[in-house]
C-alpha cells in the first residue's frame, strides 16, 4: 500500500478525490499553502475527503487551507462543503454571484425548513451559517470579507514573491467564468425554483452547465486548468469557446488537466486541448454514475486516450451488472427504472505533484490511492 506523505514546502501538489459521492479537487500551491475546490464524501465517512486527507498527512485544515471555491452548486460538488468552510477558518471563500444572490439564500432557507435534509441547497445554507459565525461575512481592518465572487478573466488570489521557495516564483489564480449572461440565467434559474401554489418544488440542475467557475492557476512556471463542471454543448452563455477565445485569460499552457464534467461530450471542446493545453497532458476525471449511462461512456474514454496517454480516473465504476444482464432484461428494467448503478461505486485518489519551479522536461510524479486506475484500464475491463 502506498503511503501518504505531505508535500515539501517548494511542491505543487493537485488531487482528485471521488466520485463517492460526488468530486473535490485539493491543491497544495506551495509554502504549507492550500485551497479547496468543491467538496465530497467517501461512501460511508462522516467527514469531506479533503479534511480527512491533510489530517492524515499532517496538516492542520484551520490554518493551512487559504482558499475554498465552489464552483456551482450540484449535489455532487457540495456534499460536505458546509464543514469544509466551518473548519478552515482561514480561508477565504469564493463563488459564483449566483450563490449570494437574495434569490438563491431565500430558496435555500425555504429548502431547509421544508425539505430534505440532503438538497444541496441545505449545504449552502451550511456555508453561509459558517461564514456569519466565523466573521467572515464582515470587513477586516483591511476592508475585505471573507467572501468573494468569482467571474470571468479575475484574479482571486495572489501572493508575493516567496522566499522560501525561489525568487522569481510566481502564485496566481484566475477564474475564468463565468460570465455576466451566465450569472443573469442562473438567476433565471434559481427564480424558476420558487414553489407555486405552496409545494416545493425538487430543484433541477440546468443543462447545460453555463455559471460552473473554470480555474487557471499558475505557480511558478507551471499551469494547471481545472475545467469544473463547464460545458460546450448548446450552451449559449459562455461554454469553452468564450473561454479559450477570450484576450483577457492568462497566457501559457497548462500541463495538467481536471477534465470537465466527467469526461462527458458536452464538456469536450477540442480547441481548448489545442490553444490551453500542452501536447499530451496529465489529465484527471472523476466519474459520475447516477445516470442511465454513467460518465464517462466508453466513446468518452476512448476520445480523452487519443488527445492523452496520461489519464487517470479516480474510480473503476462501470455499470457491469447491467452489461451481463441479456437483452430482455435489460430492456425490462429501463421500462421499470429512470436511472440504476452500481451498488459500489467506488473511490479513490489521483494525487500528482510537482517540483517549483519545474525543469522544462520534468513530469508529474502521480500517485494512486483507492479505486483511482489509468483511464485506459476501463477499456480492458
Amino acid at each position: 500500500m502506498l503511503e501518504m506523505t505531505p508535500p515539501e514546502a517548494d511542491e505543487l501538489e493537485v488531487s482528485l478525490f471521488g466520485p463517492g459521492f460526488g468530486e473535490c479537487v485539493l491543491v497544495h500551491l506551495g509554502s504549507d499553502e492550500w485551497m479547496i475546490i468543491d467538496s465530497c464524501l467517501h461512501k460511508g465517512e462522516k467527514h469531506p475527503a479533503p479534511l480527512d486527507y491533510l489530517k492524515k498527512i499532517g496538516v492542520q485544515p484551520s490554518s493551512a487551507v487559504k482558499l475554498i471555491i465552489a464552483t456551482h452548486w450540484h449535489d455532487d460538488h457540495v456534499k460536505g462543503l458546509g464543514e469544509v468552510v466551518r473548519e478552515c477558518v482561514s480561508a477565504r471563500f469564493w463563488c459564483s454571484q449566483a450563490l449570494f444572490a437574495r434569490e438563491f439564500i431565500a430558496l435555500t432557507d425555504l429548502w431547509k425548513k421544508q425539505a430534505s435534509q440532503d438538497s444541496p441547497l441545505n449545504e449552502f445554507s451550511l456555508v453561509m451559517e459558517a461564514l456569519g459565525r466565523s466573521g467572515r461575512m464582515q470587513k477586516d481592518p483591511l476592508g475585505k470579507v471573507g467572501f468573494g465572487f468569482a467571474s470571468a478573466n479575475k484574479c482571486i488570489w495572489k501572493r508575493p514573491i516567496n522566499s522560501h521557495i525561489s525568487e522569481t516564483v510566481r502564485r496566481e489564480i484566475h477564474s475564468l467564468s463565468p460570465r455576466e449572461a451566465a450569472v443573469k440565467s442562473a438567476f433565471e434559474t434559481v427564480a424558476a425554483m420558487f414553489p407555486t401554489r405552496g409545494v416545493l418544488r425538487q430543484p433541477i440542475p440546468s443543462r447545460p452547465n453555463q455559471s460552473s467557475v473554470v480555474l487557471w492557476v499558475t505557480i511558478g512556471n507551471i499551469s494547471i486548468l481545472l475545467g469544473a463542471d463547464m460545458e460546450e454543448e448548446n450552451n449559449p452563455y459562455g461554454g469553452w469557446k468564450v473561454i479559450v477565445n477570450s484576450t483577457e485569460r492568462p497566457d501559457g499552457r497548462a500541463t495538467l488537466i481536471k477534465v470537465p464534467h466527467h469526461g462527458s461530450s458536452t464538456g469536450e471542446y477540442a480547441p481548448m486541448w489545442a490553444k490551453m493545453l500542452t501536447p499530451s497532458p496529465l489529465a484527471m476525471l472523476t466519474p459520475f454514475t447516477r445516470l442511465k449511462i454513467p460518465l464517462p461512456t466508453h466513446d468518452d474514454i476512448e476520445r480523452i486516450i487519443r488527445r492523452t496517454d496520461k489519464a487517470f480516473i479516480s474510480a473503476t465504476v462501470r455499470n457491469r451488472g447491467q452489461q451481463r444482464r441479456n437483452p430482455e432484461v435489460r430492456r425490462t428494467m429501463r421500462e421499470v427504472l429512470k436511472w440504476s448503478r452500481p451498488i459500489d461505486e467506488g473511490f479513490g485518489q489521483i494525487c500528482a505533484r510537482k517540483k517549483i519551479p519545474s525543469s522544462v522536461d520534468s513530469g508529474w510524479q502521480v500517485q494512486l490511492f483507492g479505486d483511482a486506475c489509468r483511464l485506459d484500464a476501463l477499456l480492458r475491463n
